[in-house]
């Protein structure tokens, strides 16, 4: 039985970069190696050959009993549509295969798996055969019901890199490197030209806190905790997700750059 480590990067248009991936996947694995499987433009077709090789190559690993470890820079590298992406989720994860999304952390395989151990360890067995079978129907009621929460979280997931294949033709600044975002982002959002601390402090709080980038709370307790309206927040989420359309980068990468603006104020 061996350790085996995969990487899986494509890339949706011919001006895009792969080595944004690269680098993110390499600050994850700290040194240790992992086979790489890279696949080009490909347009709007669902043409993956590489991902391909990678599906049999993992079926193959699982036959021999190694374990089984892929990383993707974000979840919709995986796939480009939820459903497709919750089958192949579930396709692995039932065979034991960890996978890891470093944009997503909340949907790694880890993360469900150990929900799933917290709500089986909160039903113990009695011996007593007819509450053990009521019990059992408990503990099957607790995993469809994570399951269904893993679910809407990878959907939820995919409700932003979804738009990318109807974005293809307005996406023509992908790659694009930390130096002169920030004239590509105002160009992109004309009308919103001023923005001020308090604004990309907000901004910085919604790409930290919320679930969809990663955090601990959902849009009703955001705008409830900041006071705001969900309208407001939307808004909000607008400009952000524009501004990281424009730019390639991470929730933290936006982070920093938000920062960055802040910081050129207060000097």
């Amino acid at each position: 039985m061996a350790d085996k480590k995969y990487c899986y990067l494509r890339v949706s248009t011919p001006k895009q970069n792969v080595q944004r991936q690269i680098d993110n996947i390499k600050a994850y694995l700290k040194g240790e190696s992992a086979i790489q499987f890279e696949d080009k433009y490909t347009g709007t077709t669902l043409s993956r050959p590489e991902f391909d090789k990678l599906v049999k190559a993992v079926d193959k690993d699982i036959a021999k009993g190694d374990n089984i470890t892929i990383i993707f820079d974000s979840v919709s590298r995986m796939s480009r549509n939820a459903s497709e992406g919750i089958e192949q989720y579930f396709a692995w994860y039932n065979r034991g295969v960890e996978l890891v999304f470093l944009n997503e952390r909340y949907i790694d395989t880890t993360v469900f798996k150990a929900a799933m151990q917290k709500q089986i360890a909160s039903v113990s067995e009695t011996w007593d055969k007819p509450t053990d079978r009521f019990i059992n129907s408990i503990i099957t009621a607790l995993e469809d019901y994570q399951k269904d929460l893993a679910i809407k979280q990878i959907e939820l997931a995919f409700e932003q890199s979804q738009k990318e294949v109807d974005n293809l033709r307005k996406r023509t600044s992908q790659g694009m490197a930390a130096k002169g975002a920030g004239d590509k982002i105002r160009e992109a959002r004309t009308g919103h030209k001023f923005v001020t601390i308090k604004n990309y402090k907000l901004r910085i709080a919604i790409l930290k806190e919320l679930k969809m980038f990663g955090g601990f709370i959902n849009h009703t307790q955001f705008a409830k905790q900041y006071d705001i309206s969900r309208m407001t927040l939307y808004r909000y989420l607008e400009v952000i997700i524009k501004d990281m359309e424009c730019s390639s980068f991470t929730p933290k990468q936006q982070i920093t750059f938000y920062r960055d603006r802040i910081k050129e104020w207060q000097n």
